[in-house]
C-alpha cells in the first residue's frame, strides 16, 4: 500500500490525466466545478488533499467515477475480489446470486 504522501501524488497525476483526456485547462474545470484554478493545479501535483466533494466534482466534470481515480490503491485481496464480481458474479441471475449470498450467510453463522 501506498504511503499517504504518495497517495496524493497518484490521485492528482489520475486527475490530471483526466483532465487532459478531456481537453480542459484548470479554468475550464474551475468553472465547471466551482473549485479555484490554484486549488486544482495543488491537488494534481499532490500538493493538498481533497474532500470527498472535491472528489465528486471532479469526477463529475470528467465524466468518470470515484473508483477510476481510487482502484490503483486497493489492495490485491481487494482487486481479486472485484475482479470475481466483475467476471463471475456479476453474470449470475438473481435468483443464483441470492442462493450463493443464502449459503455464504448459512456458513458465516457456525
Amino acid at each position: 500500500m501506498m504511503d499517504k504522501n504518495n497517495i496524493s501524488v497518484h490521485i492528482g497525476k489520475v486527475f490530471q490525466e483526466y483532465r487532459l483526456k478531456n481537453n480542459m485547462t484548470q479554468n475550464e474545470v474551475s468553472e465547471l466545478t466551482g473549485l479555484e484554478p490554484r486549488h486544482i493545479s495543488q491537488l494534481e501535483r499532490g500538493f493538498t488533499k481533497g474532500s470527498i466533494d472535491t472528489l465528486l466534482k471532479l469526477c463529475n466534470a470528467y465524466k468518470i467515477t470515484p473508483d477510476v481515480i481510487l482502484y490503483d490503491l486497493l489492495d490485491e485481496d481487494t482487486k481479486n475480489m472485484i475482479k470475481i464480481y466483475d467476471e463471475k458474479f456479476k453474470k449470475l441471475s438473481k435468483r443464483d446470486k441470492e442462493s450463493i449470498l443464502y449459503f455464504i450467510d448459512y456458513f458465516l453463522s457456525k
